[in-house]
């Protein structure tokens, strides 16, 4: 009786700590799916990105402020907007150049100009060199109408004991239109001692030819044509003056000087050119555009380009 009582009181103990069990297991698995399940109605978000993974790196050195990068950098310096009809003119400043006159040099004093030119042509009639001097006496002559008799006649004799083509061009040209009672000089001077003294040169061939026309020459005319055909070149010389200005106003003359010498060459270089039937260079259609640039950068950049034309 005893062990039947035992047994069953056992088994009592079991079913109740079974039972117990079970309660416990399905109290975890509602609260596990419960959790599941408010998990999954939860809004998904964006996956972090891996630079938001990493910890930013500390800062060893403190950094300047924005404002003080820019003292790093220097930004090259801009010129000053200028006023519309304000030139700047090397050696003198800044000239008010009106619409009716592109030339900046007309606004510089006349007392200025005319000192500036009568020291050009002093020191270019007492150089050693006859082409400079040449130069200076034809462009007296032409273009300022100084002594223009006596420079004829000097350029004349200069020319006729001379062996050089550019001087006897000069001569030449300086002797052109002088009438036979009036040629005193100039009757020194010949085509045809030209032509010897330059005759690869086409041009003092057509102008033996023009000569022969005006003599009524027909066959002198056609030879002299033909040697023209061919010739080597056609040279008239073309931006040797404003070279030769240079070369007589040297290196230390004050910027002003040299600007006003150099410009007289450059129109003395145009006049040259009108009177041998050839256009003017760019440089001297660029002089005379409405507010020429005359400052000293951009005057020694049109002497180099003489220089290339020169050389052509």
């Amino acid at each position: 009786m005893d062990a039947r009582r035992q047994t069953s009181a056992f088994t009592r103990a079991a079913v109740l700590a079974l039972a117990a069990g079970v309660a416990v297991l399905a109290l975890a698995v509602g609260w596990r799916l419960g959790w599941l399940h408010a998990e999954a109605s939860r809004p998904l978000q964006a996956a972090p990105t891996p630079q938001a993974l990493l910890s930013p790196a500390p800062q060893l050195v403190r950094p300047l402020p924005p404002t003080d990068t820019r003292l790093m950098v220097m930004a090259p310096r801009r010129p000053a907007p200028r006023a519309t009809g304000l030139v700047e003119v090397c050696g003198f400043g800044v000239v008010q150049v009106p619409p009716d006159d592109p030339d900046p040099v007309q606004r510089i004093p006349r007392a200025l100009r005319q000192s500036a030119l009568d020291t050009m042509d002093a020191l270019m009639l007492a150089s050693d060199d006859p082409q400079v001097r040449a130069a200076a006496l034809w462009m007296g002559a032409r273009l300022r109408g100084r002594d223009v008799r006596g420079r004829i006649e000097q350029v004349a004799r200069l020319a006729a004991s001379s062996q050089d083509p550019f001087v006897y061009a000069m001569a030449m040209e300086a002797c052109k239109g002088r009438s036979a009672s009036d040629s005193g000089s100039c009757r020194l001077l010949s085509t045809a001692q030209w032509v010897r003294l330059d005759p690869d040169n086409a041009v003092p061939w057509r102008a033996l030819a023009a000569e022969a026309r005006d003599r009524d020459e027909p066959l002198a005319e056609l030879s002299a044509l033909q040697f023209a055909d061919r010739a080597a070149r056609s040279d008239v010389h073309a931006g040797r003056l404003p070279l030769l200005v240079e070369k007589a106003m040297g290196p230390q003359g004050a910027s002003l000087q040299r600007t006003l010498a150099l410009s007289a060459g450059w129109s003395a270089e145009a006049v040259w050119a009108a009177s041998h039937g050839q256009p003017a260079v760019d440089i001297v259609g660029e002089l005379a555009q409405q507010g020429a640039d005359l400052s000293c950068d951009n005057v020694d950049r049109m002497q180099r380009r003489w220089i290339r034309v020169t050389r052509r």
